[in-house]
């Protein structure tokens, strides 16, 4: 790359940057742009000429936009083509491969459960199943992320995995055609013991409306007395998708979110265009403190609109709105994708929580962080009165960023042991080696005090070191998660979550609500009655309060 190739380079960059295509927009006179980038042309030339090692110029580029976004927020990012098309992948919710989730189990790339319905379930792949080649090539030191390069392709297309299986003297060979494979938004949705409907929404792609209506569908020919929508943990997705999400519930003509920016063209009103809601019974959303960005429009939304009850944790807080730019003609090409508009809520709260910002633009570095990690000011900011804010029948909500739960929920802290063993895998490898020796499940998925020994046992073998008291404490998360691992090798994710729900005392304290309340009218009294003690409640023992 001559210097003359590097100038034009700079002056796209900068027009870009700039919200332009055309360099003469750029005004020198107010930033010295065209100085600027005559001095990072001379660093640039410096480093390529005169560094102790040959450097390419094309990473020095890369790192240079990298590094220029960095001083904006966390959300804009410079996208080569490999990360443009992941995003692609996310948001669009379909790829051709053969449907597995994987993960590293003991330095090997290993099957955590098929996707019902996939080439890799009808094929016989199982959870514990552990990838030693992928196409005769060994897997041994491969990351996850190429592993997954190597099993996606194009639909119709052959990919050969050899196997080794738990029980098993030989590994395995299985040759698997590829197909088009749909990400889930909707990874469960079923009744829970009480009559209360359950439905967990992970993420927001192109099908997450079809797939929320296909779930309430079905629900509602069970007769429901009421429904949690399970938001926590979901980064987001689509703004078209958390609009339609919201729609599911929102009657024709509402205001669902706006977005303002500094460019005119950012500013746009979102209004529900629903002829039918799902209003037969009152709603509960469950968030926590990592529902963020499409999931906080989708809360934000139902609250405002008093068409829901908020539960949980206040939300993460991520209301900027990104702009995909496309920075060559190719569609499979870089991309930048650029902070262009906040989000707000039917009331006005706006989602993003500003206090991360400096000067309209997130802290440079980590130089104000205090010593345990939060922000210096954390504490000071904790203790500000939120800005209060009314819903459409005069309740009051509170801006200050994220959106703050009409009712708050005990936060569920695993014990440190529980924590261990989870990174450890043991639970996991237990139901692999369990399932080898039973052809069928334990009945109902209780444990015997034979199986308990066992898993004591593995842990011995695995030399896993834990305090036994500790252990004998936090042995009904023990139970948990063996159950749930058990569930996963036997009944796939479907199953997992099914059991796992059984032992969430958040989902547990959310179905509650609808015994104390069984309508929405009683359920927004209860919350606004709940909310005069500014304290969280235990709602499984509700004359219990947690200070």
């Amino acid at each position: 790359m001559n210097r003359r190739q590097m100038f034009a380079v700079c002056v796209l960059v900068v027009a870009l940057i700039a919200g332009t295509w055309a360099v003469a927009r750029v005004q020198e006179s107010n930033d010295n742009t065209y100085s600027n980038i005559e001095r990072f042309i001379q660093v640039l030339t410096k480093v390529r000429d005169n560094y102790v090692e040959p450097v390419s110029s094309d990473k020095l580029m890369d790192a240079a936009i990298r590094g220029m976004l960095r001083t904006l927020d966390p959300y804009s990012q410079y996208l080569d083509k490999d990360e443009a098309e992941r995003l692609e992948t996310t948001t669009h919710g379909a790829f051709g491969g053969i449907g597995i989730s994987i993960g590293m189990r003991d330095r090997w790339v290993t099957v955590i459960a098929p996707i019902e319905g996939t080439p890799a379930w009808k094929a016989g792949i199982l959870g514990g199943d552990r990838i030693v080649k992928i196409d005769d090539a060994s897997t041994e030191g491969l990351s996850l992320d190429d592993a997954m390069k190597k099993m996606r392709g194009e639909r119709g297309t052959h990919v050969k995995l050899t196997i080794f299986r738990e029980g098993r003297e030989k590994p395995m060979d299985f040759d698997i055609v590829r197909d088009i494979i749909q990400i889930k938004s909707v990874p469960y949705a079923g009744m829970l013991s009480n009559g209360v409907g359950y439905v967990r929404l992970s993420n927001f792609s192109e099908r997450s409306r079809q797939e929320m209506d296909a779930a309430f569908d079905r629900l509602e020919k069970m007769n429901p007395h009421g429904v949690i929508i399970d938001l926590r943990y979901n980064p987001g997705g689509l703004l078209s998708q958390a609009v339609e999400v919201a729609e599911e519930f929102t009657p024709r003509g509402k205001k669902v979110v706006y977005t303002r920016g500094r460019d005119s063209s950012q500013n746009r009103d979102f209004y529900s265009t629903a002829e039918h809601t799902h209003d037969g019974y009152p709603i509960v959303i469950l968030v926590n403190q990592w529902t963020a960005s499409a999931s906080e429009i989708v809360s934000g939304a139902l609250q405002d609109l008093d068409l829901g009850l908020v539960v949980g944790k206040t939300t993460f807080g991520k209301g900027l709105v990104q702009t995909v730019i496309p920075l060559t003609r190719s569609v499979k090409g870089p991309k930048l994708k650029l902070t262009t508009a906040k989000y707000y809520t039917p009331s006005g709260r706006c989602i993003q929580k500003d206090e991360q910002l400096k000067d309209g633009a997130l802290a440079e570095d980590d130089s104000d962080d205090s010593s345990d990690g939060k922000p210096a000011n954390a504490d000071a900011d904790s203790k500000k009165p939120k800005p209060e804010y009314r819903t459409e029948m005069g309740r009051v909500v509170y801006g200050g960023g994220g959106i703050t739960p009409d009712i708050e929920l005990v936060e569920v802290k695993l014990p440190r042991v529980i924590e261990d063993l989870e990174a450890k895998q043991v639970f996991f490898k237990y139901a692999v080696k369990y399932a080898v020796k039973h052809r069928e499940p334990p009945a109902n998925y209780v444990l015997t005090s034979a199986m308990r020994d066992e898993f004591m046992q593995l842990l011995r073998d695995e030399k896993v070191e834990f305090n036994p008291d500790s252990l004998a404490d936090a042995r009904k998360w023990v139970d948990n998660g063996l159950r749930r691992e058990l569930g996963r090798r036997y009944g796939g994710e479907e199953e997992a979550y099914r059991i796992a729900l059984d032992d969430d005392d958040q989902v547990k304290s959310a179905a509650a609500l609808f015994e104390r309340a069984p309508t929405l009218p009683k359920l927004l009294a209860l919350a606004s009655e709940m909310s005069k003690g500014k304290q969280q409640t235990n709602l499984l023992n509700p004359n219990k309060p947690v200070r």
